[in-house]
């Protein structure tokens, strides 16, 4: 009985706490709980990884493949446009290109010959005038044919002879006009004589002016093209830049299209983001400041102006445009290849 009796007094003990609790909680006033300020977030920016990209680079190869080449520059060299870069061998040379360098000296050789000779002109001199003699003594007899001329008409008469009878030319002359037979005969003759005469002028004109003529130019377009063909046999720098990369060694082997040298303008670093979304995308526009942060130069913050915005969406997995940063400045330790992160104030 006293057990039980120890059970309910503590039950009612503990009710008694509670409600006193409750009661005290709703009869007391405490003071509201102050609101966490709310910290405004600028949605205009938008922020992407980048990386370091050369704007002005080549990939440069040989056309043609040989067994061997000579690597004329090292990594880091500063090269002008159309310093030469790599070669291959005179030993070491294609059979297509050591047939060119044949055709190149006659092809020289023949357009030396048209530039430098006098025979043909002095030729076509004489030509021209007899050309023109011909043409004025044909004006002048179709000239006559307007006027009255001396006809001269011959017949034949039958005379009696001591040896029978024989026929005697007899010649009339007389003043008359001529017919149609003999002025259409003048007039064709004389539209010969004119073409010949053309004819006469061009050549001269054609040998007088040699540099201009169809034939030294066909010589020197010629000469061209087997110049283009032994291109093929060297690599020149298309602009001034710095050798960044080679990918063959002097001595090596090298195959048809097959990368020799990476040639870059590093003055013209620029910034391009990696994982730009669409939708950030389509918020950017040119002209748009930019800020710029490197991996490798942590204390380096560069500013620039979005200069390009893809048309078209990136390759790889998901759906990212290439937006390129033109920059104020290139720091001096910059390199094609570094990491970056750029900020853009977008402005739509």
């Amino acid at each position: 009985m006293n057990k039980r009796f120890s059970i309910l007094f503590s039950i009612l003990t503990i009710l008694s706490i509670v409600l006193a609790g409750c009661g005290a909680t709703q009869g007391e006033d405490f003071p509201a709980t102050e609101s966490t300020p709310l910290i405004p977030v600028d949605d205009s920016a938008l922020t992407s990884s980048a990386e370091v990209v050369a704007e002005k680079w080549a990939s440069l190869a040989f056309m043609v493949g040989a067994q061997t080449v000579d690597i004329k520059v090292r990594v880091g060299d500063s090269v002008k446009k159309g310093q030469l870069l790599a070669s291959m061998p005179e030993n070491a040379l294609p059979q297509n290109l050591i047939n060119a360098q044949a055709d190149l000296v006659l092809a020289q050789q023949s357009l030396d010959d048209l530039l430098a000779s006098e025979t043909a002109l002095a030729q076509a001199t004489i030509a021209l005038r007899a050309a023109q003699k011909a043409y004025d003594k044909a004006f002048d007899y179709r000239d006559s044919l307007n006027d009255p001329i001396t006809i001269t008409e011959v017949t034949t008469k039958v005379e009696d002879t001591p040896f029978g009878k024989v026929e005697v030319p007899v010649t009339k002359e007389y003043q008359g006009y001529a017919d149609k037979e003999t002025i259409a005969k003048a007039e064709e003759d004389l539209v010969l004589k004119k073409g010949l005469l053309d004819d006469a002028q061009r050549t001269l004109d054609r040998l007088a002016n040699i540099k201009d003529s169809p034939d030294v130019i066909a010589a020197q377009t010629r000469i061209a093209a087997i110049e283009a063909v032994l291109s093929q046999s060297k690599l020149f720098a298309p602009f001034d830049g710095v050798v960044v990369e080679t990918y063959v060694n002097t001595g090596e082997m090298v195959s048809p299209g097959a990368p020799v040298v990476l040639l870059a303008d590093l003055t013209t670093l620029q910034v391009q983001t990696t994982d730009l979304n669409e939708v950030d995308a389509a918020r950017v526009q040119i002209g748009d400041p930019v800020s710029v942060t490197f991996d490798a130069l942590p204390n380096t913050e560069v500013n620039g102006k979005v200069s390009n915005v893809s048309l078209k969406n990136a390759p790889g997995s998901g759906v990212y445009f290439n937006v390129t940063i033109s920059l104020d400045e290139i720091p001096e330790q910059l390199r094609w290849g570094m990491s970056a992160f750029v900020e853009i104030q977008a402005s739509r």
